[in-house]
């Protein structure tokens, strides 16, 4: 039987409102600057955005979503840089999409173009 595989996106910022908050808005102000660029791509001011939120439910992959703080938390200090996908399959985290990928991502349409690209590879 093989191992449940799961996508885990991880945000470069910690739980919680405020710092949410400040990456998407230090995003708006200054792209390409020290907010997390998979946050602002995926989120609105209000939330999760819809069409980002239609494709992960239909994806067919469950997917996770931590920010850096519970991720360290979870699996452990790991020398990785975010933002990041990681593909887990039983205890095994291997990279999926890296910093400078997503960071390369002009808006969600390329996020999701990328990540249908790397599902599809793993079927």
């Amino acid at each position: 039987m093989p191992l449940e595989r799961t996508l885990i996106f991880i945000f470069n910022s910690d739980s919680g409102v405020l710092p949410k908050i400040k990456d998407y808005a230090s995003r708006a102000a200054a792209p390409g600057g020290d907010g997390c660029s998979l946050y602002s791509l995926t989120y609105s001011p209000i939330g999760m955005k819809k069409e980002w939120k239609r494709f992960i439910r239909d994806l067919g992959i469950p997917a996770r979503f931590l920010n850096r703080n519970e991720f360290s938390s979870e699996f452990g200090p790991r020398a990785l840089k975010f933002p990041v996908v990681l593909l887990q399959a039983g205890s095994e985290l291997r990279l999926f999409i890296s910093t400078e990928e997503i960071n390369r991502c002009a808006g969600l349409g390329d996020l999701i173009d990328l990540v249908q690209q790397r599902v599809a590879q793993i079927r």
